[in-house]
This record gives structure tokens, sequence and C-alpha cells, in this order.
């Protein structure tokens, strides 16, 4: 028989003959190509990076899938923002009461005429009024209320300025209540906005303004305008 038409017996006859002699068969030879593996490798490899690619793809279709509402095609979000409120000011006077400020606060960059209105004499020395005199309409004494919920740090009778009570709150303020004819709270103690301190008097310092409650607004223990943080009247 012509061996071309039966290539197989003539490699089998081969092999045969190979194995007799000690030489390497077809099939070795083709095992010891030195491109055989590295195409076995990167053919594993690109199988395994493409099932790893096909499973990013499913997670990341799953992660985008956000809950829709019912009466719109926009998918909705939920976000919790917590924020602490700072509690505003109120007047450090009884609900009811019809007050006035009588002396304000000395402007250092106001006009002339707002600086001297805002002057106090006291045995012939003029000092800067460092916060304001609040009095009732009628000349009568009123129960002075906290402006703002704190701890009270001092609780005296100054010679000068009458029975002081002094509270320290939050975010850098604190309020001095002075010219006090009487005080209903004591050194320590933690009132809250619109809590009765004691009642309006008077005070040798100030003596042209009768009854009155002076009132003074310390931020970061630099005084300011208490007009400036008080609700407009």
């Amino acid at each position: 028989m012509d061996e071309k038409q039966h290539p197989n017996n003539t490699e089998k006859h081969t092999d045969a003959q190979n194995k007799l002699t000690g030489r390497p068969t077809n099939a070795k030879r083709v095992m010891s190509k030195r491109w055989l593996y590295p195409a076995i490798y990167l053919g594993a490899a690109a199988v395994i990076i493409g099932l790893m690619y096909a499973r990013s793809q499913m997670a990341t279709s799953t992660a985008s899938v956000q809950p829709v509402d019912s009466h719109s095609t926009t998918p909705t979000t939920t976000t919790t923002t917590t924020t602490a409120e700072k509690e505003p000011f109120s007047w450090p006077a009884a609900d009811g009461t019809n007050t006035e400020v009588s002396v304000g606060f000395f402007p250092v960059k106001g006009d002339l005429k707002s600086q001297e209105n805002a002057l106090v004499e006291y045995d012939n020395t003029y000092s800067a009024h460092r916060g304001i005199d609040i009095k009732s309409k009628s000349g009568s004494s009123f129960q002075v209320t906290a402006a703002l919920s704190g701890k009270i740090t001092q609780v005296d009778d100054q010679p000068l300025y009458g029975q002081e009570v002094v509270v320290t709150s939050n975010d850098g303020y604190t309020e001095t209540y002075q010219s006090l004819g009487s005080t209903d709270v004591k050194q320590g103690e933690t009132i809250h906005q619109g809590q009765v301190i004691g009642t309006s008097g008077t005070n040798q310092f100030e003596q042209t303004q009768g009854n009155h409650l002076y009132f003074e607004v310390d931020y970061n223990g630099t005084p300011i305008d208490p007009q400036s943080v008080l609700p407009k009247q």
C-alpha cells in the first residue's frame, strides 16, 4: 500500500522506531515546543480575566439599582443631616414687660453723638458703657429673666453696681446682669432661657438711671453690643 494514503500508519511506525532507538516521539517533540506552555497559560489567564470582568459587571449593575418613587422616574435618595441649632437670645425681661433702652453700648467706631450718649459720668469721670441699660417705661421694678441658657458662674453684691449675676453660656457667650434689686439664683446653678434671675433695681454708679437693669454680653471675652444679638423690639 502507498504510505502517502495512510500517513497515520507511517507516523505510528516512526514513533515505534523512535521508541526503540531512544529518540523523542512526535508527541514529545510537540510538548517540547517552547511556545506550548506560554500559550496554555495565556489561554487560561484570558478565561479567568473574562470571568472576573463578567462578575464585576454584574456587581456594578446590582449596586447601581436604587429605589424609585412610584410617582417619579427619578431615583430617590435619603440624606440624614443632624445640625445643632444655636439658641437665639431673648430680651432679659419677663414677657409683657414694656421696656426701653435708656443708655446704649459705646460704639468705638461710631459717630461722636452716639459715643457721647453712651458715656456714664461718675465722680467727675466719664466711662464708656460696655452694655445697655434697660428700664420699664413706667419706671417701676420688673422681673429680670435669662437671655440665654447657661451656668451661673458668679453671684455677688457690688458696692457700685448693685447685685450682680454672671451666666456663662455656650458658643463663647457670657451675660452679666447688674443693678439687681434681688436675686433668685445661686452660683453653680444651671438655668434655662426665660428663667427668672431676679428683679431690677438701682445702683450707685448710675444713680441718674433710677430703677433699671444693666445688661452686658461678652463674646470670647470681648464686650459686644447686646442689641446686635437681641431680638428687635
